[in-house]
């Protein structure tokens, strides 16, 4: 029976530590660390969450910029941080899935060391564009092309952005074109290359090839997600010819692990009414994105769980070896 007393005792004590701290938190600014440069849409994103967030909380939350590295420092960072609810990571598909099978080591665990609060964005698609001189407007007609000029067709990916390497290779293994890989590590000479012509075939997101595409110089055939992109209705989706490649960015708000489950909750529900916002669908747009909206914390878990068990998948098939 004492023993029975005591535990009901603790627990009446943790609820009530855990309502001081939901009526507490939060007290300071909040540090949101964020795996990209100034300027980035990954950045832009963070910043309109963070003031969105920031009037809903009643406190700062504060953009720290930790680029480079393919985002190990920031997430370094933030998985030594101490979980006490100051301290959130805006991450993605690079952190959280591609770069525990392209790196042979990595300074964390992502999946020990981070919390998940909430999703951001969950359909970031890559998009297929070819040189405007081309003769092809369709993806049937490119692998046609590939198919009756072999070797002779090479694409262009940016080997640093996670997602567009892993699709294109994915797109090329599967529809058996046999294209030449040509990886840059800087953007604007990758997309002065594919608008001249020196390469004739992108893999890349939305917004990287958006203004080569509006100057008429690179013509859009497919993008690839599972589904067509709303504001793009007319694009084909690459899997409508070549079924399984799908491949969609994404990016997600954690905590370093340990964080307390109220300022989970919390932040989630914040995260939720800005992703409700009349113009947040517009500028997701603008970036090539979208979102089904912050989800729960554990159904972030869950998805993030699947696409690290789809990634590891697709590095098997691909033959990827970490570097």
């Amino acid at each position: 029976m004492k023993s029975l007393v005591r535990a009901a005792l603790c627990a009446a004590l943790v609820a009530v530590a855990g309502g001081a701290h939901a009526q507490s938190w939060p007290s300071r600014p909040i540090k949101l660390i964020v795996p990209t440069g100034a300027g980035a849409a990954t950045d832009v994103m963070a910043r309109l969450m963070a003031d969105s967030v920031s009037r809903g909380l009643g406190q700062p939350v504060i953009v720290e910029n930790l680029p480079g590295a393919s985002g190990l420092v920031a997430h370094q960072t933030a998985a030594r941080a101490t979980a006490d609810g100051y301290t959130f990571l805006f991450t993605n598909t690079s952190g959280l899935a591609t770069n525990p099978v392209t790196f042979k080591s990595i300074p964390y665990d992502p999946t020990r060391d981070f919390a998940p609060v909430a999703m951001i964005v969950d359909f970031g698609p890559q998009i297929l564009s070819v040189n405007i001189e081309l003769p092809v407007t369709t993806v049937p007609e490119l692998i046609a092309y590939a198919k009756a000029n072999p070797g002779k067709l090479s694409y262009a990916v940016d080997v640093t952005a996670g997602a567009a390497p892993i699709c294109a290779r994915l797109f090329n293994k599967r529809g058996e074109l046999g294209m030449v890989e040509v990886p840059y590590r800087a953007a604007a000479q990758m997309m002065q290359d594919v608008a001249g012509g020196t390469v004739p075939v992108l893999i890349s997101s939305m917004a990287a090839s958006n203004a080569m595409v509006q100057a008429g110089k690179v013509r859009r055939l497919a993008i690839s997600s599972t589904k067509r992109f709303p504001p793009l209705p007319d694009l084909p989706t690459i899997n409508e010819t070549v079924p399984g490649v799908t491949m969609d960015g994404w990016f997600v708000l954690v905590a370093p692990a340990g964080v307390p489950a109220d300022v989970v909750q919390r932040m989630n529900r914040e995260v939720g009414e800005f992703l409700k916002g009349e113009q947040i669908a517009q500028r997701l747009a603008g970036f090539g994105l979208a979102t089904s909206g912050a989800g729960s914390p554990q159904s972030t878990g869950e998805f993030i769980s699947r696409e690290q068990e789809r990634w590891r998948a697709l590095a098997l098939e691909l033959k990827i070896e970490p570097q």
